[in-house]
């Protein structure tokens, strides 16, 4: 998923006084598409809620855009580091991992970079996996990696 935000607006029709503020892009895999048509009814039904055009346009980090795009009970965000809880995810391949259903890696940020992930994309130590899903499904990947979400959320 990308996300682009634009403080002031972007018109995209002349004439129109109406101004965009943000822009999704997301891509999926081919083999599970209703995952994908899950992922943006959940996307649609926040961006309709009161309250998210202020949250929105107020967040000051990619942490709290990211935030006020998805509730935190539906992310999760981890930290790979050597020796902790999800070490054992350093050198797996996506596509090797084993996610609860509904759920799915949406961004990875690199030695601050950020990267798109495909199922080739291997894990590297110092990694940091954002995790967007059905509740249950990020519920348990919360569980699993229950330390590294502690450290994460300090």
């Amino acid at each position: 998923m990308v996300l682009v935000r634009a403080r002031r607006g972007v018109g995209f029709d002349e004439g129109s006084t109406e101004l965009i503020c943000a822009l999704f892009f997301l891509v999926s895999p081919d083999d599970d598409p209703g995952l994908h048509l899950r992922i943006l009814a959940q996307l649609a039904s926040r961006i309709d809620e009161a309250g998210f055009m202020s949250e929105w346009l107020a967040a000051n980090t990619e942490q709290k855009l990211k935030e006020a795009l998805i509730r935190e009970e539906r992310m999760l965000v981890l930290r790979l580091s050597k020796g902790g809880p999800a070490s054992s995810l350093i050198g797996l391949r996506l596509s090797e991992m084993s996610l609860p259903d509904g759920t799915l890696i949406a961004m990875i940020r690199r030695a601050g970079e950020l990267i798109i992930p495909s199922g080739a994309t291997e894990l590297q130590a110092g990694d940091r996996l954002t995790v967007i899903g059905r509740i249950e499904g990020v519920s348990e990947l919360r569980q699993r990696y229950d330390e590294a979400v502690q450290g994460e959320r300090a």
